[in-house]
């Protein structure tokens, strides 16, 4: 849903390019912190980031064990790339388990999950649906 997508760097002064780059920062630790816990008590700085997990039917439709070891490889996650963090905002990614690929996402939405979040970087006004689902729900 919302990223932190800035202007491309040639449009942007100095103070604006470093004030995106904390800005991204910020919310790729708030992700972070939310992913870690799947969003349960999830803490950033001492505040709670509120949000959901949701899985798709393929997701649920995959072994338990397979679908804990898959929930494991989420929460410890750190393989950032280009490819997969273009907004350097830790927002998707990919394992695998028992030989099975998911992928998972985090979406940012305004508090009553209608929109994309106004002030993505701001706990209180954002709320989180991290998604896993299988790379053939895409």
């Amino acid at each position: 849903m919302a990223h932190f997508n800035a202007a491309p760097a040639d449009t942007n002064t100095p103070a604006e390019q470093a004030r995106d780059q904390m800005l991204r920062l910020m919310i790729a630790e708030q992700n972070d912190a939310f992913r870690r816990t799947l969003g349960f008590a999830a803490l950033w700085r001492g505040q709670h980031l509120k949000g959901r997990t949701v899985a798709t039917p393929g997701f649920l439709a995959i072994p338990e064990r397979t679908q804990a070891a898959l929930m494991n490889a989420v929460i410890t996650f750190t393989d950032w790339t280009e490819d997969n963090d273009p907004y350097e905002d830790h927002s998707f990614g990919r394992v695998e388990a028992h030989g099975v690929a998911i992928y998972w996402k985090i979406d940012l939405y305004d508090t009553a999950y209608h929109f994309g979040a106004e002030t993505p970087s701001d706990p209180e006004q954002t709320r989180r649906v991290l998604t896993l689902y299988l790379p053939s729900e895409h």
